[in-house]
């Protein structure tokens, strides 16, 4: 959580949604180019480097909320070791390796590379506690709402005379040769035209 909360405080969504623009905003002067090939090609070249581009600046993001979600964690006194933990579980179940191809498309720098990143920067900036949080009664909370979201059931049908339903016709009308409604509610029929 502290690692998303320093993506918000440190303004990384905004700022991705910035250099969209100008880089929109860069590719209008190919709308006067002369030849409809030559425009074709350099959109074509700017659809490949621009996303590369953009994932250069989500690394150095992510690097970022890394650095500063570790302080905050400190500061509210959890132990900082449980990032490092966090990624090193995360690291486990990531059996394949990436390609070379996926490591230039992934937006988020490799783990071993953010595990090692933040045990120097726990050891460089933030002297160890004799005393950490482990649990509180709010987090207990969140954790208890959040599961029980999770494993929440679909809603039970109601048998509410009021709510409105697409149902079947049950009575049958021999004048008409057509299926009423056994009730006066309104029912979807189809119509012989």
């Amino acid at each position: 959580m502290a690692h998303e909360i320093a993506h918000v405080a440190a303004r990384h969504a905004m700022q991705q949604m910035t250099r969209a623009q100008y880089a929109q905003m860069a590719t209008i002067p190919l709308i006067f180019v002369g030849s409809w090939g030559i425009y074709e090609a350099a959109s074509i070249a700017m659809n490949l480097a621009l996303p590369l581009t953009f994932m250069k600046f989500s690394r150095n993001f992510e690097s970022e909320a890394d650095y500063l979600g570790v302080q905050y964690m400190y500061k509210t006194g959890y132990d900082p070791q449980a990032f490092v933990t966090f990624f090193e579980k995360v690291e486990a179940k990531n059996q394949k390796q990436p390609g070379t191809l996926a490591r230039a498309f992934s937006s988020h720098p490799p783990n071993a590379e953010r595990i090692s990143k933040t045990q120097a920067e726990i050891a460089k900036i933030l002297p160890s506690r004799p005393e950490y949080v482990l649990d509180t009664s709010e987090f207990d909370s969140v954790k208890a709402r959040l599961a029980a979201l999770q494993n929440r059931k679909k809603a039970v049908p109601t048998n509410d005379p009021n709510k409105p339903t697409l149902r079947k016709t049950t009575a049958d009308n021999s004048t008409t040769g057509t299926q009423q409604p056994a009730d006066d509610r309104p029912t979807l029929t189809t119509r012989d035209d």
